[in-house]
């Protein structure tokens, strides 16, 4: 069939009129005359041979959509009329694993779209298989696009779980992808925050698509404060980005998934991953089914992409607008001039910038007058290190308004407005809602980029004014908030300065009593004379000094009840003497940052007679970093209503306790009494315990503590609490005994040796929890263990218990007979052998990589089936590079898990006890702990350690 369209010849990617032939109409085919095709960014970089795979001449196109005008005699789905649509793909072998699973965008002889004379032309034949039904009331120009950006964003929202009402979803980038998928997000029901290195925008984001909030992805503050929030991220950007921001964003749990390819592999830091059980995951287009299946929902919700219409002779300049990254849906800007610092020096210069364009609910404000405060300095000689340069200095800003926006009602151009501390905050929190916006996990300072202002009253001179929007509102507040503006108390007021002087005009006007109190007499007339301060004691005191100075002489002017008030922040933290608080009942509030009351009562007193009574113990520990241990004595606590105390019988030597004995991460404290691989048995227990008796074996992991009460400790997460407390940070297993709360220890099963259990209780749920929750725990799965030491001989034994197939790849081909043999896995891989690992390819459902010194992830990646997982539980010394390609290209996963929470870690003894499963163990004595230490070190163990402390440990004294 004859056809016209237009092609490029060459890498200069111009296209031109172009005749060439199409197949005849088949039995399985229909042909659709095109009526509109979108351009996306893959038919420019094809176009101009990005990739280096583009045949000549080549026709783009593949968010095709038009009218059926033929049918083949087998064709059931189309009939001539019908609106029809053809994306990514237009053909597979239709027989492999993945064709039959409905994925043939995974088919490894799937054919794209663009490796065909594509869309820009006058109709295409297709099997009907590889198009879709478009409905009536769906617009075809706007439908085009779906066909490509839809289905990438639609498929792992569906695949990854991220489309629940509810869930928060982060969108990085607002581009052809970004927009749909916030559509399809709030479609969902779904909370959506937009993340984009374009402040520009956010209007955009915000008051035409309807997201919840908008980040800058520079804006560190802005992040910081966003931390934690996010069930999901879709990343749709492909130039260069920094991704640890972005997994930070996420909860524990959390899923971050690439449909944007990245010019160059990013760093992926694992621990992150590791501690919040997070995962790093890829995406290509979906399967036919689900492209239809997001059609159909794009039609009930009536979704349609943002477009330009364009003629067919526009492309080529449309292809150089693409490039430059030009939207009709940007915003204009406005130019500014002002005065920025470039550097810490902070010297100013003079700055052109552009601000936003005046939005709906906006204000532009004419700067007539900005006074200067002590944290403009602070900020532009970067003190802080939050300062990001250029920074344009200013938040006590005055002036005129020259523009309105549809929506605003308190203001009118030609009003006087003013603009303080802050220009934004999420407006639906508790704190908003209170009319506390300051306190706002989100607010946005002003010194960060412009929206709060305020109306001033034509009464007030605007120069003199300005100081107030940042001075006046700091001490005004803590005033109203802490009472102290009743007429006849007596307040103090520390510091004469910018926020002390207006302090002492507040409270005059109030009808209270001030003192000042200040390092300078010259200032005493000033004050007395010129301002009407007085001499007395003092009900309150607002503390306005930021510099070092002592805080127990304020509190001794205070009378019983007083308050004492910080609005200044001291460089360093200053002492509080409590005592003086507990018997004068002050209180001590800092509200510069929140508003937060000390009180001293008689749970005071009651926690301190608690921890009066102790219990003699002896360990091992280290007192430096040469990682030495010795005899040690110290006190654990008396065993409490909820505690049972065991005796220790033997304990497990693990990699993490060599690292903490020689303070590799810069955190230990000395001593230090490693041990979190803790059985033994229960000589105490509390009147409230109720999981043990004395006699019971019982054992202690990797966690004492959490706070019982966040999202993570209610779902029996509680080691991804973030007050968590480690073993490893209290005084561990290499002693006499343990005190432990019932809740953080677990039944050991009297069918299991006591030393052989101990390792399961950080090795073994290390491995056993992310298989579990990653869903490698199938009889007939393939398994992957990358390593073959403490932890990944006790993923070998989980993974054959549970019915799987079994790979072990290893550095060391003399470890074959052993895992092979001994620990029967199906087969053995040597990590640098090119050839096994080829012929592997593709063969695994998941692979749990144990190891922690530098290895290459790709070929590990290499060998995962489609939607296959790879789960780190080592942390490699170095962030490993990881390409995004083959993630996208297989929809396969990176993810993380530390070790499990207390429900899971009794599960996996009771899992371990059914199946006879123990650690590989060499049993030392206490004194031994050195020389195994130094062994542990050049890898001298198969596969653990374990000390026999009950037997041992007195013979040491």
């Amino acid at each position: 069939m004859n056809t016209y369209g237009w092609a490029a010849r060459d890498s200069s990617g111009i296209l031109s009129l172009f005749h060439f032939e199409r197949r005849a109409n088949g039995d399985n085919d229909i042909t659709i005359k095109i009526l509109f095709c979108g351009i996306c960014h893959s038919d420019l970089h094809l176009a101009k041979n990005k990739a280096g795979i583009t045949s000549y001449p080549f026709v783009p196109g593949h968010e095709i959509v038009g009218e059926v005008t033929k049918v083949g005699h087998n064709v059931t789905k189309f009939k001539i009329g019908d609106k029809a649509g053809v994306g990514c793909m237009v053909g597979s072998c239709g027989s492999c694993e993945n064709c039959k699973q409905d994925l043939e965008v995974y088919c490894p002889e799937m054919i794209w779209t663009l490796k065909t004379f594509g869309g820009y032309s006058e109709n295409i034949v297709i099997d009907e298989h590889f198009a879709v039904l478009i409905p009536n009331s769906l617009p075809l120009h706007g439908v085009a696009p779906l066909l490509c950006a839809g289905i990438t964003v639609y498929s792992p929202m569906m695949y990854y779980g991220l489309c629940k009402p509810g869930q928060h979803l982060g969108v990085v980038g607002l581009g052809g992808l970004g927009h749909v998928a916030v559509k399809f997000a709030k479609a969902l029901g779904m909370k959506v925050t937009v993340i984009s290195t374009s402040p520009s925008k956010k209007n955009e984001a915000v008051e035409r698509l309807g997201v919840d909030s908008f980040l800058v992805s520079h804006d560190q503050e802005q992040l910081q404060a966003a931390m934690g929030t996010m069930n999901g991220i879709i990343d749709t950007v492909s130039g260069p980005h920094s991704i640890l921001p972005l997994i930070n964003l996420l909860k524990t749990n959390g899923k971050l998934v690439a449909v944007g390819v990245p010019t160059e592999a990013p760093e992926i830091p694992y621990i992150p991953l590791i501690m919040g059980r997070k995962l790093i995951g890829g995406s290509a287009a979906g399967g036919m089914k689900e492209t239809q299946e997001m059609v159909d929902f794009a039609a009930k919700h009536n979704i349609i992409a943002d477009i330009e219409v364009i003629p067919m002779d526009y492309v080529n300049t449309a292809m150089e607008r693409l490039a430059k990254e030009v939207s009709t849906t940007e915003k204009q800007t406005m130019n500014t001039y002002g005065w920025t610092a470039r550097d810490s020096s902070r010297i100013l210069s003079h700055f052109h910038f552009e601000r936003r364009a005046n939005g709906n609910n906006n204000i532009t404000i004419k700067i007539l007058y900005c006074g200067i405060c002590h944290t403009d300095i602070h900020m532009a000689k970067n003190e802080a290190e939050m300062t990001n340069y250029p920074f344009v200095l200013g938040h006590e800003t005055e002036g005129e308004v020259t523009k309105v926006g549809h929506n605003v009602t308190k203001f009118k151009i030609g009003d006087k407005a003013g603009v303080g501390c802050m220009v934004g905050s999420c407006g639906t929190c508790e704190n908003c809602k209170l009319d506390s916006e300051i306190y706002c996990p989100e607010m946005i300072w002003t010194l960060k980029p412009l929206h709060f202002a305020v109306l001033i009253p034509n009464s007030l001179p605007l120069h003199g004014a300005a100081p107030l929007l940042c001075a006046g509102i700091t001490v005004y507040s803590p005033m109203m908030y802490y009472g102290f503006c009743k007429p006849g108390q007596y307040l103090g007021v520390v510091g004469l300065g910018g926020l002390g002087h207006v302090v002492v005009k507040f409270a005059k006007v109030l009808g209270t009593k001030v003192t000042v109190i200040s390092t300078s007499p010259s200032k005493q007339k000033e004050a007395v004379e010129r301002l009407g301060a007085v001499m007395d004691t003092m009900d309150s005191i607002i503390d306005t000094v930021s510099s070092p100075h002592p805080i127990l002489l304020l509190i001794d002017l205070l009378k019983t009840n007083g308050k004492f008030i910080v609005v200044g922040v001291p460089i360093e933290a200053p002492e509080i003497p409590y005592i003086l608080l507990i018997m004068g009942s002050i209180s001590n509030g800092e509200d510069h940052f929140f508003r937060h009351t000390l009180l001293a009562n008689q749970n005071t007193r009651r926690i301190v007679k608690i921890e009066e009574k102790t219990m003699n113990t002896y360990g091992w520990a280290a007192r430096d970093s040469s990682g030495i241990l010795s005899l040690f004595h110290f006190e654990r606590r008396a065993n409490g209503d909820n505690d049972i105390t065991i005796k220790i019988l033997f304990c497990g030597i693990c990699h993490s306790d060599l690292h903490f004995a020689k303070n590799k991460a810069g955190i230990t404290s000395y001593p230090f009494v490693p041990g979190h691989e803790i059985v033994g048995e229960v000589t105490k227990v509390g009147h409230n315990v109720t999981k043990f008796k004395v006699g019971d074996k019982a054992g202690v992991g990797c966690m004492v503590g959490s706070c019982g009460s966040c999202e993570n400790c209610k779902q029996d997460l509680e080691v991804y609490c973030p007050e968590m407390i480690w073993t490893l940070k209290t005084f561990g297993g290499y002693s006499e005994n343990i005190v432990i709360d019932e809740h953080f220890a677990v039944l050991i099963p009297n069918s299991l040796p006591l030393h052989g259990v101990a390792p399961l209780l950080c090795a073994g749920i290390t491995v056993y929890s992310p298989m579990m929750y990653y869903g490698l725990c199938k009889p007939g799965q393939h398994l992957g263990v990358v390593g073959l030491g403490g932890l990944g001989h006790v993923a070998v034994k989980f993974a054959k218990a549970l019915g799987m197939k079994v790979t072990v790849i290893s550095t060391s081909p003399s470890k074959k007979n052993e895992a092979v043999e001994r620990l029967g896995v199906d087969s053995f891989l040597v990590s640098h052998d090119q050839e096994q690992l080829q012929a592997a390819m593709g063969t695994m459902n998941g692979i749990i990589d144990t190891v922690s010194g530098p290895h290459s992830i790709l070929p590990l990646i290499n060998l995962l089936k489609t939607n296959g997982k790879l789960v780190a539980v080592g942390v490699p010394t170095e962030a490993p590079e990881i390409p995004y390609i083959p993630l996208i290209m297989g929809r396969k996963l990176i993810g993380g898990s530390a070790a499990g929470g207390m429900k899971e870690t009794q599960e996996m003894v009771d899992f371990a006890a059914k199946h006879n499963i123990i650690a590989d163990i060499e049993v030392i004595p206490m004194d031994y702990v050195n020389t195994a230490m130094e062994r542990l070190a050049k890898g001298d163990v198969k596969y653990r350690f374990v000390i026999d402390v009950a037997n041992t440990l007195n013979s040491s004294f």
